[in-house]
């Protein structure tokens, strides 16, 4: 459980289920010649771990979900969407199995190739393919965003400066 120690309170509720704790690093399985890996349930919506599995030479990213404490709300889908952002950053096929939830296949484009509806029972068949390479965000993550808020604040800053700065003479 994180922060164990300040939420001692909530111990009590959840030793019932076990008590778990994070892996030193994330393991890329073998398939054959392949290599995929799994995030499971919110681990999905984290592109850091996501990448570090690619980094790590996974070819084709799965995840697997219990989304039945959603129930019938917008968050099973808002779920869904986010796995799917995994795919397009790493240029990968994403392959989601939920119990309640939403399953499917996802390409790397961000395109749903396969999707089930929510609390329905069926079975759900696609074809997805092994990828090798990694894409300018798999290798750059968030820097990009970080230099545009640098960029922003900076020209923040001048503009703001010029403002308050010393009247010029004419």
């Amino acid at each position: 459980m994180p922060l164990k120690r300040l939420l001692f309170f909530v111990a009590p509720i959840v030793e019932s289920v076990s008590d778990f704790s994070p892996g030193e690093e994330p393991v890329v399985m073998p398939v054959g010649a392949n290599r995929l890996s799994t995030a499971i349930c919110y681990e999905v919506v984290y592109p850091d771990l996501i990448a570090a599995f690619v980094g790590r030479g996974s070819q084709l990213l799965t995840t697997i979900t219990n989304d039945a404490w959603y129930g019938h709300s917008s968050a099973p889908h808002q779920h869904f969407w986010q796995a799917t952002l995994r795919a397009v950053e790493q240029g990968r096929y994403l392959v989601r199995s939920a119990n309640t939830g939403i399953s499917g296949i996802v390409d790397p484009y961000g395109r749903v190739v396969v999707q089930t509806p929510i609390f329905e029972q069926t079975v759900a068949t696609g074809e997805v393919r092994y990828l090798d390479g990694q894409t300018l965000y798999s290798r750059t993550g968030d820097a990009f965003a970080y230099a545009c808020g640098l960029v922003a604040l900076l020209a923040w800053w001048v503009t703001r400066s010029r403002a308050t700065g010393p009247a010029r003479s004419r």
